[in-house]
C-alpha cells in the first residue's frame, strides 16, 4: 500500500493502532510492578520497628520480630540513619586544603632541585675553568695575562709555580 493515505478517524484499522499503543502501555505498566513492590517492601523493611526484652536470665537481646508471648517487651523507632554525604563539604574541603599543600610542597621540592641544579652547573663550570687554567699554566712556555689597560703582563717562573699549586689546591678542594 505504498502511498496509502493514513486512516481516517472511524476507521477500523485506526482502531487496531491505537488498541495496540494501548496494550503497549498496560503491558509496561505491568512490568513495572515488580520494582515497585520491591520499592515498596525495602522502605517498610528500613521502618521496621526494633523490639527489646529481658529473658529469664536477665540477658538484653533485640530484634525484629516480637519475642515469644507473656515476655514484657520495648518497642523502639530507630532514627533514620544520617545521609552518608552529611560532611561531604568539610571532608572536600579538607582535601582541597591537602591536595593544595602537597601541590605547594611538590612545588617547593622542584624548586629546590632546580637551584641545586643550577648551583651543580654553575660549580662544573668552574671547575672546567680552573682545569683549563690549569692545563694552559703547565703546558705554556711563556704565560701571561691583560691587564685593565690591555697590555701584556708576564709571569715570572715563581708567579707560575705559585698560581699552578693555588689552582691544584682549589681543585682538590672543590671538584675532585
Amino acid at each position: 500500500m505504498a502511498g496509502a493515505a493514513p486512516p481516517a478517524r472511524g476507521d477500523p484499522e485506526g482502531a487496531d493502532d491505537r488498541a495496540l499503543i494501548r496494550e503497549g502501555v498496560a503491558s509496561m505498566q505491568l512490568s513495572r510492578l515488580p520494582l515497585i513492590l520491591v520499592l515498596a517492601m525495602a522502605s517498610a523493611f528500613a521502618m521496621a520497628d526494633v523490639y527489646k526484652w529481658v529473658d529469664g536470665n536477665g540477658k538484653v537481646h533485640y530484634g525484629d520480630r516480637p519475642p515469644a508471648a507473656g515476655t514484657d517487651t520495648h518497642t523502639m523507632t530507630l532514627p533514620a540513619a544520617p545521609p552518608r554525604d552529611a560532611d561531604r563539604g568539610q571532608r572536600s574541603l579538607k582535601q582541597q586544603r591537602l591536595l593544595d599543600a602537597f601541590d605547594a610542597e611538590r612545588a617547593a621540592q622542584d624548586q629546590a632541585a632546580a637551584e641545586s641544579a643550577a648551583a651543580r652547573q654553575e660549580a662544573l663550570q668552574r671547575c672546567e675553568k680552573a682545569s683549563r687554567e690549569l692545563a694552559r699554566l703547565e703546558r705554556a712556555n711563556i704565560v701571561y695575562t691583560t691587564n685593565n689597560s690591555g697590555e701584556r703582563v708576564y709571569m715570572s717562573d715563581e708567579d707560575r709555580q705559585k698560581t699552578t699549586a693555588e689552582i691544584t689546591r682549589w681543585l682538590a678542594e672543590h671538584c675532585f
